[in-house]
C-alpha cells in the first residue's frame, strides 16, 4: 500500500506542477498604448504583448503607412524582412529556447493601407 500511494502522490504533484506551468506561462495581452510603445524603457515581453494586441483586435490592418508611423513611430533601418514595408523589432522570441527574435511586420496594398499586419522570426 505504501508503494501505491507514493505513486498516488508523484501524480498528483506532477499535475500540480503542470497545472503551475501552464497558468504562469501564459502571457497575458496588454491593450496597445502609443506612449508606451514609444518609451525606450518599454521591455521587450511588454512590446510582444502589445503587438499581440495590434495583430488581435487588427488595429493596423487598412492604415496607411503616415498612419502607422503616427502611432508606432518611424521603425530603425534594418537587414530583416526585404520583403515587407515595415519592421519593428519587439525583441528576443518567446519560449524556453530563445534563439531568434521576433518582429512586426507590416506590407501595405496598392491602395496604400496595410493589408499583411503579423509576427514573424529571423
Amino acid at each position: 500500500m505504501h508503494k501505491r500511494a507514493r505513486s498516488i502522490g508523484f501524480v498528483v504533484l506532477t499535475l500540480l506542477a503542470v497545472a503551475v506551468l501552464v497558468i504562469y506561462s501564459h502571457e497575458r495581452t496588454i491593450r496597445f498604448d502609443a506612449v508606451l510603445w514609444r518609451d525606450p524603457g518599454t521591455s521587450d515581453t511588454v512590446k510582444l504583448q502589445v503587438a499581440d494586441d495590434l495583430i488581435a483586435t487588427q488595429a493596423l490592418s487598412g492604415k496607411t503607412r503616415k498612419e502607422v508611423t503616427a502611432l508606432l513611430g518611424q521603425p530603425p533601418e534594418t537587414n530583416y524582412f526585404k520583403e515587407y514595408d515595415l519592421v519593428y523589432y519587439l525583441g528576443p522570441e518567446r519560449g524556453f529556447i530563445s534563439i531568434d527574435s521576433e518582429w512586426l511586420v507590416l506590407k501595405f496594398g496598392p491602395d496604400g493601407r496595410a493589408s499583411d499586419v503579423g509576427i514573424a522570426r529571423d
